[in-house]
């Protein structure tokens, strides 16, 4: 019976998160903190980036050039914390050192084993979410407001990243394209004229690095080959 209560207390914690939380693609606007010189606003880049939660499992993933991966904990309405993460480390290469700046402070702010408190505000057309960490830090979101063509690079899956000998994409158009580009922006692997949804790319004898895949032209997201 004791357990029966626990499992049954557990799920409600994680029923009552705000549905708008789990259900949102985000972006994130800016990082303000006490310790920071004022508001810092996430750089332009032309890699799409985006921030999802889940409660199976609890987890955060940010893509922001780098990739951000949290395992949480949620422990009330508004409140979780991190069990562990893991940051990847690419050097982007295009701006001065703003976005590795920028995303050192990304890792940086979900501090393993400390409380963040989020809040979300719906004001008509888009929605706003702040989380705040233990050392008086906050992250900005804004709900991501797609038009149809990023709408459907948005959909678009790949997996496994980190990858060994192949990736795997999937939910794309009729006659996609695929571009793979070394860190240098050498083209080194191209697929066209895709007749399915999904396809495998293989990057076995790729030396290991930095990687940026396009489809049709669009950049979509950065590869670590191991």
């Amino acid at each position: 019976m004791k357990l029966l209560y626990f499992l049954i207390f557990t799920t409600n914690l994680v029923v009552a998160q705000n549905p708008d939380l789990l259900n949102t693609k985000w972006q994130i606007t800016k990082i303000v903190g006490e310790l920071l010189p004022g508001n810092l606003y996430a750089p332009s880049m032309p890699y799409q980036q985006s921030t999802t939660f889940s409660t199976s499992p609890p987890q955060l993933s940010i893509s922001f050039f780098n990739n951000v991966s949290a395992n949480l904990t949620f422990s009330g309405d508004n409140m979780f914390s991190v069990n562990n993460k893991s940051c990847t480390s690419g050097d982007y290469m295009d701006d001065n050192g703003q976005v590795n700046q920028f995303f050192g402070l990304l890792c940086s702010f979900f501090n393993v084993g400390n409380g963040h408190y989020y809040s979300i505000q719906d004001n008509g057309n888009e929605k706003t979410l702040i989380i705040s960490n233990s050392i008086f830090q906050e992250i900005h979101f804004k709900s991501a407001n797609l038009s149809v063509k990023e709408n459907e690079f948005a959909k678009i899956n790949m997996y496994p990243n980190p990858a060994t000998d192949y990736i795997i994409v999937d939910n794309l158009k009729p006659n996609s394209s695929l571009e793979l580009l070394d860190s240098s922006g050498k083209l080194v692997k191209t697929i066209s004229s895709i007749k399915f949804d999904r396809t495998e790319l293989n990057i076995k004898n790729l030396p290991s690095g930095i990687y940026y895949l396009k489809v049709d032209g669009q950049p979509i997201q950065k590869i670590i080959k191991k």
